[in-house]
């Protein structure tokens, strides 16, 4: 019998843990490996200690001390072949499809199965 591939890591960035352990539960249900921080400043020290890949940063935008769109950009630049899917509760963060539109937006609150679709639709679109 062959072992299930892992379809990936994901580092997972919201200040609400809650949240957190609800989306860990269901990535992790799909075999994902997770990694996780509670900002955007706690999330680069986790990526920078990082060994391997990261193929997706799923990151919410409206955080403390360092906001989603910021670290999406501080991370690409060491780490430009990863995907990154933002998420927000905020209707302001619709605004992003006119000031980033090649990041797709996962509006809160969201199911477990739109949240599994929109990172197959980003990893796969990443060639992950």
């Amino acid at each position: 019998m062959v072992a299930a591939r892992n379809p990936g890591t994901i580092l997972l960035v919201d200040d609400d843990e809650s949240l957190r352990r609800l989306v860990r539960s269901i990535l992790a249900d799909h075999r994902y490996h997770l990694i996780e921080a509670g900002d955007g400043a706690e999330a680069l020290e986790v990526a920078s200690a990082h060994q391997g890949p990261i193929d997706l940063l799923l990151t919410d935008v409206i955080m403390p001390k360092l906001n989603g769109i910021l670290l999406a950009e501080r991370m690409l630049q060491h780490r430009p072949r990863m995907a990154v899917l933002f998420m927000s509760g905020y209707v302001e963060s619709a605004l992003l499809s006119t000031t980033r539109p090649d990041v797709p937006l996962l509006q809160k609150p969201f199911k477990a199965d739109h949240l599994i679709e929109a990172v197959h639709a980003v990893l796969g679109s990443a060639g992950g």
